[in-house]
């Protein structure tokens, strides 16, 4: 099919202009109309459609922009084309704001004709590419208004379903509540009836009052299983986490479920190690899924089976996992298997009665909402494992999740919530000298004993925080209360011999305290009060003084004692150590024996007279067969020394332990 050729309408008063131009575009192909003055030309626009209009600037009886207007309004959107002569761009340019879509400035030797059809095509796809444009632009549109429509409808569709869902979790809750009072009631007169309170009874009667208790129960755990599944979807379902001791939690659990494995003659395995970690978490909650997963593997396993709990620690998480040798279940069912009211088929429920089919559906949702995950694996005919994993807890997460728990409490209460934080001085120094193993099982003893001291209301919380280097109390007392807390545990804690690296300590403690609302109104502002309190008692460092007249052995221990944290002044002999003691003070001495002038024993008796250094407790750094005791004066009691050549650890336990029993006897 042969295309429509372009049909172009020339508005030209310059008869040559016209022929050449005319003849220019027919040879291109183009249709060519030639009006010789304006108001021709609009004759023509009004009878005929073409797809260019040329218009020349100057003609005898219209300018050409007014041509272009009247144009424009007789078939808007046409195309029009501004032919101009030299010095009637002015012209052109606004014959181009009044909608034409480009202009042409005619040369003298008429060389612009050459152009004109490439010109002339431009401009069309140009228009062509402006209506595509405004097209899809206008279906754009209709497209956006239809989808708000539909947005519209969905929106009001999603109420209609929420509210529905409202009623229908409403519904759920409300008859679940009315349930309970007088399932509640048939048990407490059932069991008066079986325990013959009424009168007696026989042995088919209590037969069917069994019956009707197992009914009764079952009932209990649907109503309980519909009330938890509608707060969990509702979110109205809170975690009251605190730190659970796994040991603790599964012997609970294993103890109320050894009476139903027993029936069927199940043996019940464990597995935990000692040394697994606590878990942030719901303890009710946690025992309510693992009561469930061995309730369903004992369910679904025969006579003379058995059922492992094993608890592990992976890397990032602790895992708890229930094993039976159960009837299992078919692989096409596993992928539903956490999906609301689904029966499996197989196994022996008793009686042949079917719960709600919610259970491992809430557990599901309740390991989720502890951050875990759930899975299950099995093989028809060889038993099932179902595993949860929960995150482990960080310490500072805890802490802020129980200091934020404990002033919403104290607000509902109107009351008051304090934070108690004990802390090791030097605790960095002590880890250096006896390492991180020591030190952390040092703290787990710390954390113990406080646990014990402070256990007596259902709100005292201890945890530990900031790596675990410090053991804090959340307490449900004044600041008072608290301070006495602090001091109550400084004194128990004094009484009692630690051992670390094979030698038994006492360990001093230091504490803080702080209130709200009397001193902070919100948790940042508790953490900002206690830390700043703390930096306070422990900002100093350990101020120690070497006398010693060897350059060596000064730079030495002040190089080695500096890397560990403490502050270390120098002197070469006793008169100049005396004099810097007149303007510092220090919290040790390391003194050597054999010095000029004035040696160790001298120092030592001038030392020990003068009341302002008399209580600074001094290391003797001597070498072997140096010692003369009689000549200190202090016989018999004893004094700290330690032998030349020593090892730098021996000389750090030596420094650790001296200032330990000094501050402990200074508290």
């Amino acid at each position: 099919m042969e295309k429509t050729p372009i049909s172009v309408l020339l508005v030209e008063d310059n008869e040559g202009h016209a022929v050449l131009t005319k003849g220019a575009l027919e040879q291109e192909g183009f249709k060519v109309d030639v009006c010789r003055t304006g108001r021709d030309g609009l004759d023509r626009v009004f009878r005929n459609d073409y797809h260019v209009h040329l218009i020349d600037v100057r003609l005898p009886d219209l300018p050409g922009v007014e041509v272009l207007r009247r144009i424009n309004t007789i078939k808007p959107g046409s195309v029009s084309i501004i032919v101009s002569g030299h010095g009637d761009e002015a012209a052109a340019v606004e014959a181009m704001k009044l909608g034409a879509y480009d202009y042409l400035v005619k040369s003298p030797q008429m060389s612009h004709l050459a152009a004109l059809p490439l010109i002339i095509r431009e401009v069309l796809e140009r228009r062509q590419l402006k209506d595509e444009r405004e097209q899809l632009q206008t279906e754009l549109w209709e497209h956006a208004r239809l989808l708000e429509e539909r947005n519209v409808e969905l929106r009001r569709a999603n109420e209609e379903l929420k509210k529905l869902d409202q009623l229908k979790s409403d519904f759920v809750s409300m008859v679940s509540h009315e349930l309970r009072t007088p399932m509640a009631t048939i048990k407490e007169f059932a069991g008066i009836i079986v325990d013959e309170i009424a009168g007696p009874v026989t042995n088919e009667q209590r037969e069917y009052l069994g019956v009707v208790k197992a009914n009764v129960d079952r009932l209990s755990r649907i109503v309980n299983d519909l009330l938890d599944m509608t707060k969990i979807e509702a979110g109205r379902l809170m975690l009251n986490k605190v730190l659970v001791e796994p040991q603790a939690m599964v012997e609970h659990v294993l103890q109320s479920m050894r009476p139903l494995a027993e029936a069927k003659a199940i043996t019940l395995e464990v597995s935990l190690p000692p040394a697994v970690p606590s878990v942030f978490a719901d303890e009710d909650k946690i025992t309510q899924i693992l009561v469930n997963l061995i309730s369903n593997a004992i369910k679904f396993t025969e006579k003379g089976g058995r059922i492992h709990l094993k608890v592990s620690e992976q890397p990032a998480e602790v895992e708890f996992s229930v094993a039976d040798t159960g009837t299992g279940i078919a692989p096409q069912d596993l992928p539903k298997l956490f999906e609301k009211f689904q029966q499996i088929e197989g196994g022996s429920a008793e009686g042949g009665a079917k719960g709600t089919g919610l259970g491992l559906a809430i557990s599901k949702r309740l390991v989720e909402l502890h951050g875990g995950h759930i899975r299950a694996a099995s093989e028809l005919g060889k038993g099932s494992v179902f595993s949860f994993a929960l995150p482990k807890h960080d310490p500072d997460e805890v802490f802020r999740e129980c200091l934020r728990r404990g002033i919403e409490q104290a607000k509902r209460k109107q009351g008051c919530f304090s934070i108690s934080v004990v802390a090791i001085p030097n605790f960095q120094q002590l880890k250096a000298l006896y390492g991180p193993e020591e030190t952390n099982r040092l703290l787990k003893q710390l954390e113990l004993m406080i646990k014990e001291m402070v256990r007596r209301r259902q709100g005292d919380i201890v945890i530990r925080w900031q790596q675990g280097e410090m053991v804090v109390i959340l307490a449900e007392v004044d600041q008072t209360g608290s301070k006495v807390i602090a001091e109550r545990i400084k004194r128990l804690t004094m009484r009692h011999a630690f051992v670390l690296g094979g030698q038994t300590l006492t360990i001093p403690l230091v504490t803080t305290t702080a209130t709200y609302p009397d001193e902070a109104l919100t948790e940042d502002e508790l953490i900002q009060i206690t830390e700043g309190r703390l930096r306070q008692v422990e900002c100093r460092k350990t101020r120690v003084l070497v006398v010693d007249d060897e350059r060596k052995v000064r730079e030495l221990l002040r190089e080695a004692l500096e890397h560990r944290g403490y502050e270390v002044l120098t002197s070469a002999g006793g008169p100049e150590a005396l004099e810097r003691l007149k303007r510092e003070s220090v919290d040790l001495i390391l003194l050597d024996l054999v010095m000029p002038v004035m040696d160790g024993y001298e120092f030592y008796h001038a030392l020990k007279e003068d009341p302002r250094t008399k209580e600074v407790p001094v290391i003797i750094v001597t070498a072997k067969g140096d010692r003369k005791d009689r000549r200190i004066g202090l016989e018999p009691e004893p004094y700290n020394y330690i032998v030349k050549p020593f090892q730098l650890e021996d000389l750090l336990s030596k420094m650790h332990d001296v200032l330990f029993q000094h501050r402990a006897a200074s508290l």
